[in-house]
């Protein structure tokens, strides 16, 4: 494709792309409100993009498994409120190892395959980190405000739900941790690199006592299935990329990779704190 604070997914110039869509990335091709699941099948039957014919506003016309784009009610990205009215103690552990960097340019995104053991525990639950990939700019916003940059952390469990923590940031400093990601970036649709000897430490981008705002909601591209379980982390002074990190990720991408916010209707946001 020339052209994620809330844990996990970018084409340019309004094209379409048909390369398997990272901003779906454990895709399920079922159109009903039950839990996502894990699926190794592209997501797209039809091409879709964040603009134009094929862009947000069509999703739910291009192909009939992307009915939930158009008539899901309990759809993501959403408008986060800043002060949820409920809190619970913090039942979110994630337990990251450093990521080998298998990078990708799905056509969509910028993803990083995950093969160490990196898992998260919610509710004892636990789920396995299957990928990371970006967004720009975010696709949630807090209370309002907008972020310049959305890591995506996706997850499944071992009967295939997904759990996805995202992460905020906005532009400041160069953030040295994802620097690795974006020094190798494949700039065409479909290319893959891996850098030898090279990891991430995502779990070094977390607050030391990260706060979680969690709600059910979907996947944020075609199919846009529901069940997932989103935890979008409270962002601090720390979480920041640099102007010419969101520069290259757009210009390799697209200009814009985010889906608009979708209505909260009856969905609570909880606060999950230490």
């Amino acid at each position: 494709m020339k052209r994620v604070w809330l844990l996990a997914f970018v084409v340019g110039c309004g094209g379409t792309a048909t390369a398997p869509s990272a901003v779906a990335p454990i895709a399920s091709t079922a159109t009903t409100g039950t839990p996502a699941t894990a699926s190794t099948a592209p997501a797209a039957q039809r091409a879709w993009s964040y603009s134009g014919d094929t862009g947000p506003a069509t999703w739910g016309d291009l192909d009939p498994s992307f009915g939930l784009c158009k008539t899901g009610t309990a759809q993501s990205p959403i408008d986060l409120p800043p002060s949820p009215a409920h809190r619970q103690p913090g039942l979110a552990k994630p337990r990251w190892d450093p990521v080998p960097l298998n990078i990708t340019n799905t056509g969509h995104s910028i993803q990083v395959d995950d093969g160490a053991a990196s898992s998260l525990m919610v509710n004892g639950t636990e789920y396995k980190l299957a990928q990371f990939h970006f967004h720009s700019p975010a696709e949630h916003t807090l209370g309002g405000r907008s972020f310049d940059l959305e890591m995506h952390l996706v997850h499944k469990s071992g009967d295939g739900k997904v759990a996805v923590v995202a992460i905020l940031f906005g532009t400041g400093t160069e953030n040295a941790v994802l620097a690795p990601v974006w020094n190798a970036m494949p700039e065409q649709p479909g290319h893959a690199v891996t850098v030898a000897g090279a990891t991430i430490d995502v779990s070094s981008m977390l607050p030391a006592a990260p706060k979680y705002l969690r709600y059910g909601g979907s996947l944020t591209a075609p199919p846009c299935t529901e069940g997932v379980t989103w935890l979008v982390v409270e962002p601090d002074a720390t979480s920041l990329v640099s102007a010419e990190q969101v520069r290259k990720l757009k210009a390799i991408t697209q200009p814009a990779t985010n889906r608009p916010v979708q209505p909260l209707g009856t969905r609570e946001v909880v606060e999950l704190a230490p």
